[in-house]
C-alpha cells in the first residue's frame, strides 16, 4: 500500500513539473525587431510598454484594467529601481509606451520580449506582465500583482 502511494505521488510530481509556467512556454520574440533608439517598445493588448538600456520596465495601461493593492486603479506600472517594488508613478515620469510600437505576437501562449536584463510577456491568457531588477508586476484578467 505504501509503494502505491509513494508511486502515485512520484506520477503526480513528475506531471506537475512537466507544466510548467507560463512564461516558460512562451514564444520569445527578438528584441531588436522593437528597437526605437536603445529602447524596446512594445504594445501588447491594452497595454504599451518599454524596457530601458538600464533594465526599467513599464506599461501605460488603459484605465479601469489594473489596480494598484487591488484598489488604487492606476494607469502605469514600472520597475526602475532594486529597492523599490514594482509601483504606478500615476504618470509623473511621462509615458512609458508608444502607440506607434510593433505589437507582440497574439497566439494561444504568451510571447516573451528580454532585453537590457528585463523579461516581459504579454498575450495568451490576458495577462501582461514584467520581471526585471529583482521585481515584478503583472495584470490582466486575474487580477494585478506587484512585488
Amino acid at each position: 500500500m505504501k509503494m502505491r502511494v509513494f508511486a502515485g505521488m512520484a506520477v503526480a510530481a513528475a506531471a506537475i513539473s512537466m507544466v510548467g509556467t507560463g512564461t516558460a512556454n512562451a514564444d520569445a520574440v527578438n528584441p531588436n525587431d522593437y528597437l526605437i533608439g536603445d529602447t524596446v517598445y512594445f504594445n501588447v493588448g491594452y497595454a504599451q510598454c518599454s524596457i530601458k538600456p538600464d533594465g526599467t520596465a513599464g506599461c501605460d495601461i488603459q484605465s479601469g484594467i489594473a489596480k494598484w493593492l487591488n484598489v488604487i486603479p492606476v494607469t502605469d506600472l514600472v520597475i526602475d529601481v532594486p529597492f523599490l517594488p514594482a509601483h504606478p508613478t500615476f504618470g509623473v515620469f511621462g509615458p512609458y509606451g508608444r502607440g506607434d510600437a510593433n505589437s507582440l505576437p497574439n497566439t494561444e501562449i504568451s510571447s516573451t520580449i528580454t532585453y537590457a536584463g528585463a523579461t516581459c510577456y504579454g498575450g495568451g491568457r490576458g495577462a501582461i506582465g514584467c520581471n526585471s531588477k529583482g521585481h515584478s508586476f503583472s495584470f490582466g484578467w486575474s487580477g494585478t500583482t506587484t512585488t
